[in-house]
């Protein structure tokens, strides 16, 4: 067995350790600076720590990567036929399962149909320039990366609630300047009293707003034009929508905004050829360079730490294994691990289980035989276009423009609305999606256009080994603040961690999955103590996934 110590955090892990333990506030981006695990001293030959990674997460998968570049002799034990976890890309031949309507045993929901070289990303599928880790294991890894557009001026809103003129959609360049100009002009018209900023002000909001020689708003060019371009006159702005009706639609309560959000940005990253490409190449880094094995198809059911050593029981082949190791790390989901038979953990960890539920979340996919999205009428390459139907939101691809076809997330919702989704079965969720989509996009009235049999759905919340999207952590409930602080903690003397972005300021993002695997690793070697601040600050889970 090794020594466990513990250890003061080094200045150069400080920010690391306030944004892990919430210091840094709830809505923290992740860019703390990570322990300089590279100078950390290597495990000495015949004497190298056994580590059991339960999970074959991105969080798991970091933590290998450290620990084994390290010298620690890891085996990742992961229940499914895959690494990844949450981190999904679907492709032709890949099959879906989710749990019965009992909420037991598998079945398969879906085999994906999409032509060879198309893919669709079911769980993250963007990585802000701000998530550091995320970017910098990619650049270790070879991973190549490509623009991701959140935003483009010629994405849509829809309203199914009458807001918006029936069977039409406003266009996001003309919410966005009609608003701004409407608010430019009624600030300018408050402006009586001279004063040496008066002037400056005025002609500001005449820029700002687009606004006539009185400080008038009659519409903008950067609305978009109310005819196409000719060669015979130059066309007139598009007639401006008017304030009362873009009051009266709540335009700003469905994301709108949601892109200028530093969380977000109007454009990130994401992987060429599919998120995946980021946990294949961090399995084959680990696997064939570390001394990591993982293990496919081994579900853990039960871990003891009462023993000299963490003792992990799994499934694997028809038989059970028992397996001991110095340490344990865990990213098992949270609503799975209180599943299993645990021995020697504390009342207050087993609490911090049972104290934090999963958020519900559905997806849905389509292959476009044609991109429509792109054609002379719609001219739209990339971003998200926005709707209080079900579906919440509707993503177009941010690559291979201009080719033949396409694959579209036809629905991400979250709540109330991913609960009744996930209560449909798959045939009458892809119903229920194609009718929101072909609201904003006639196009999916069209089978031949969108086929439905080459749409795939998935409600995390019933995904076996997952059961749901990210801990949805409430920094107003009093139970959240104990829980989150407790899975900062070790278990059995400094021997059994929790990893994920269940147990990091970021629920719901990769960054979050390798900040905790960098903090879990820090503590293992001694970088960062194993005993959490007494006062830690809950991340507010609903706004860091869902910008509300």
């Amino acid at each position: 067995m090794s020594t466990r110590t513990s250890a003061t955090p080094s200045e150069s892990a400080q920010s690391l350790y306030h944004a892990m333990s919430g210091l840094a506030g709830p809505l923290s981006s992740g860019e703390g600076t990570a322990p300089d695990f590279a100078a950390a001293p290597r495990a000495a030959a015949g004497e190298e720590p056994s580590v059991l990674i339960l999970g074959a997460g991105v969080g798991g998968l970091t933590a290998a990567y450290e620990l084994g570049r390290l010298g620690y002799r890891c085996t990742v034990l992961e229940p499914q036929t895959r690494t990844g976890g949450r981190n999904r890309t679907a492709r032709k031949g890949d099959k879906l399962y989710e749990l019965d309507g009992e909420g037991n045993s598998p079945v398969l929901t879906h085999t994906c149909a999409f032509d060879e070289d198309l893919y669709l990303n079911l769980g993250p599928g963007r990585i802000p320039y701000h998530h550091r880790r995320v970017l910098n294991y990619c650049t270790d890894l070879g991973v190549s990366l490509e623009p991701y557009i959140m935003e483009t001026t010629a994405n849509v809103l829809h309203s199914t609630a009458g807001h918006t003129p029936p069977g039409q959609t406003w266009r996001n360049r003309r919410i966005a300047n009609d608003t701004r100009g409407h608010l430019a002009a009624l600030l300018s018209a408050t402006l009586t009293e001279r004063d040496e900023l008066t002037g400056p002000l005025r002609d500001l909001l005449r820029k700002f707003g687009d606004l006539d020689e009185e400080g008038e708003y009659h519409g903008s060019t950067r609305s978009g034009y109310d005819e196409p371009l000719d060669v015979h006159e130059f066309p007139r702005p598009a007639p401006p929508l008017p304030l009362a009706e873009l009051i009266q639609s709540e335009f700003w309560k469905y994301r709108f905004y949601q892109p200028v959000d530093y969380l977000w940005q109007a454009t990130m990253f994401q992987p060429v050829g599919g998120m995946d490409k980021i946990v294949h190449a961090l399995t084959e880094r680990i696997t064939s360079e570390y001394d990591v094995s993982v293990e496919l198809e081994a579900e853990v059911t039960s871990i003891d730490l009462t023993g000299d050593a963490v003792s992990v029981t799994y499934r694997t082949g028809g038989q059970e294994l028992t397996t001991t190791a110095d340490y344990c790390v865990s990213n098992i989901p949270l609503p799975v691990l209180k599943q299993l038979t645990l021995t020697g953990f504390s009342t207050g960890f087993r609490n911090a289980m049972e104290a934090v539920a999963f958020a519900p979340t559905c997806k849905v996919g389509w292959q476009a035989n044609r991109r429509f999205w792109e054609d002379d009428h719609n001219q739209i390459y990339g971003g998200i276009s926005w709707t209080d139907h079900p579906i919440t939101q509707f993503w177009y691809p941010s690559n291979d423009y201009f080719s033949k076809t396409g694959t579209l997330t036809g629905a991400y919702n979250f709540g109330d609305h991913a609960e009744d989704m996930g209560k449909l079965a798959p045939a009458d969720r892809l119903r229920l999606a194609r009718d929101g989509a072909a609201q904003m996009h006639r196009e999916f009235r069209e089978k031949t256009t969108v086929p439905q049999d080459l749409g795939v759905t998935i409600a995390w919340h019933k995904v076996p080994h997952q059961l749901g999207g990210w801990a949805d952590w409430d920094p107003a409930d009093p139970d959240h603040q104990l829980a989150y602080k407790q899975l900062l903690q070790p278990e059995g003397d400094g021997c059994f961690y929790v990893v994920g972005d269940q147990a990091s300021p970021l629920p719901g993002w990769q960054e979050g999955a390798m900040m905790s695997a960098q903090y879990v690793v820090a503590q293992i070697l001694g970088l960062l103590p194993r005993t959490a601040p007494e006062t830690v600050q809950v991340p507010d889970a609903v706004f860091l996934t869902q910008g509300l």
